[in-house]
């Protein structure tokens, strides 16, 4: 595991920080800031590869003064690797490139081997929550989650909407909505 990136604000990776909670392809932030605006005690993190997206993102983070909320270009496999064990609330991952041909499924985000190192840095308790409207991709990434057990399927808290959500909800396109927690620690009991 590298150091965490260096763009992220200080003090939001130490132990008394506000919840983190990742948008991990976060387009030009209307999730972002509309989940920040909602919830003022999360630190809530923007990880996009386009940088004009980015410049967006902050753009509209700065506009509606939003303390909580930050958005920085990486590359999100990259960037999850970086990070540390169980610093993550919630991640969250909301309509990602499908690759819907064949020969490109490779290139889909949501492997098995990326969904692991997102479980590694969700705190116990935390939770996954992926949007796609491709039923083949979301079936995909079950496939995976499956072997990972400490990932447990849970109904879906309610969140502000995603512009690609409201889109598809427009036309009357399913979109498949996912959700799981990372098993929380057992208490373990000593001896009398």
């Amino acid at each position: 595991m590298t150091a965490p990136h260096p763009e992220i604000p200080p003090g939001w990776l130490e132990g008394k920080a506000p919840p983190l909670v990742l948008d991990l392809g976060c387009h030009r932030g209307h999730f972002l800031t509309a989940l920040a605006q909602e919830h003022p005690e999360w630190n809530v993190l923007g990880v996009e590869r386009l940088g004009e997206r980015v410049e967006r993102c902050l753009g509209k983070i700065q506009r509606l003064g939003l303390a909580n909320a930050f958005a920085l270009r990486a590359e999100v496999a990259e960037f999850v690797r970086s990070l540390p064990l169980e610093v993550v609330w919630q991640a969250h991952i909301l309509f990602p490139d499908p690759w819907p041909k064949r020969r490109h499924a490779a290139r889909r985000l949501l492997q098995p081997g990326f969904l692991k190192c997102l479980a590694a840095v969700l705190k116990p308790g935390g939770g996954l929550r992926i949007l796609t409207d491709q039923g083949a991709y979301a079936r995909q990434v079950c496939e995976a989650v499956a072997g990972l057990p400490e990932l447990i399927p849970s109904p879906e808290p309610a969140f502000p909407r995603t512009a690609f959500e409201e889109k598809f909800l427009q036309r009357g396109l399913p979109v498949e909505r996912l959700y799981w927690i990372k098993e929380p620690k057992r208490q373990t009991t000593t001896g009398p």
